[in-house]
């Protein structure tokens, strides 16, 4: 059995090295310029959304519907990127996950904005009326 063992490691081993030195292996491999697509594209997204959402402030009252308008307006935006990543040949479920992840944080931090608004707009309201 003792035997067996160094064997066996070293049989392990050389399966692990093969994998690393294989790119393709997985679809986990982020190069920089992923990265930076992934960044920008995210950035680009929470900006839609706040664009979106500012046009949208005087024409509908409740802010959860003027967040969910934006973020339809804007999916356009991770489609492109959902594209862009899938011919770089990254795993779907790591795409779909940054775009989840990148949807949710953003529309988290909207939304608080939004409603900080809309109560500024109504007190401002309140407070001109005699």
């Amino acid at each position: 059995m003792t035997t067996r063992f160094p064997f066996l490691l070293s049989l392990l081993g050389c399966a692990m090295i093969a994998l690393a030195n294989d790119e393709s292996a997985t679809g986990y491999d982020i190069t920089d310029a992923d990265r930076a697509l992934m960044m920008e594209s995210a950035n680009a997204y929470s900006s839609c959304l706040h664009e979106k959402s500012d046009a949208l402030m005087s024409k509908i009252d409740d802010v959860r519907v003027i967040a969910d308008t934006a973020m339809q307006e804007c999916e356009g935006v991770m489609t492109e990127l959902d594209t862009a990543l899938a011919a770089q040949g990254l795993a779907e479920d790591f795409r779909m996950g940054f775009i989840r992840h990148t949807k949710n944080s953003s529309v988290r931090r909207l939304l608080p904005e939004l409603m900080a608004r809309r109560s500024a707009e109504s007190a401002a309201g309140e407070a001109a009326e005699p």
